[in-house]
């Protein structure tokens, strides 16, 4: 069952052609890879779908449902969410309430609730940091929660924006190079993090670099070049195909993917 549907999306930037009559779909239970060279488009593609930028022209459906130019909260409520490239944190909160930010889409009790510390705040409250406590143990972040998030190493940091992002529940969950910065360690970390997501039931979008990664996740590969589709398919005819071995991968990938 197709979960996220994208017909001819187009994005100008004045008389540039960032995203040019991209279609695309994302069915439910699968991990799908996004990858091209620099400039090719995929955050832009991102902020379209997750209503951070309005297309140009073209259609989005999310569960059957358009949401071409829905704000991004309203994108989020419905189970679309994501992730960024750039690490959005509040440094100077606890690693805990950066991730209790994250779950403001699912809290039922308003302002003057939370002004009167009234019995069913407190309750969702506690409910709240307990999702969030387990959240940080998932990722690796247990024992890190009074910490300020400034004190994080950079590959904690990227794995807070998950933690952060699976905060708001999503049934879809596109993620901006999750693995960018990271050493090797770290990556085999990411990977196994980003697969329990996957089996418990979370469908995925990823963009990524790193081609190990990619290679070692997804079932399905969408690769843009210059805002367009240039080609899909398996990460076997991904890595040998010639076009994308002379855009993106470079001429010596296959021969190091296999050694």
């Amino acid at each position: 069952m197709s979960l996220l549907d994208c017909e001819e999306l187009s994005k100008q930037f004045g008389g540039l052609a960032a995203i040019n009559r991209v279609g695309l779909s994302v069915n439910a239970g699968e991990i799908v890879g996004l990858i091209g060279p620099n400039g090719a488009g995929k955050t832009t593609l991102f902020n379209l779908i997750t209503g951070f930028l309005r297309p140009t022209a073209g259609r989005i459906r999310y569960q059957g449902k358009e949401i071409t130019g829905l704000a991004p909260h309203l994108i989020g409520e419905l189970g679309l969410v994501r992730t960024f490239q750039k690490i959005n944190v509040f440094p100077d909160l606890s690693v805990l309430e950066n991730v209790l930010i994250g779950r403001h889409l699912h809290l039922r009790t308003g302002f003057l609730h939370s002004l009167a510390q009234s019995r069913s705040y407190r309750r969702e409250e506690r409910a709240s940091r307990e999702k969030v406590r387990g959240l940080l143990e998932f990722v690796g972040l247990s024992g890190w929660e009074d910490q300020p998030v400034r004190s994080l190493p950079f590959g904690l940091q990227r794995a807070l924006g998950i933690a952060t992002g699976l905060a708001a529940e999503p049934k879809l969950l596109l993620l901006d190079e999750p693995a960018s910065g990271m050493n090797t360690e770290e990556k085999k970390a990411v990977i196994e993090i980003i697969r329990q997501i996957y089996r418990g039931g979370t469908t995925l979008l990823l963009v990524e670099h790193d081609m190990n990664v990619v290679m070692n996740l997804c079932g399905r590969i969408i690769v843009l070049d210059a805002g367009s589709v240039l080609m899909e398919g398996t990460p076997e005819q991904v890595q040998h195909d010639p076009r994308v071995i002379e855009i993106y991968l470079g001429k010596g990938y296959t021969r190091a993917a296999h050694a």
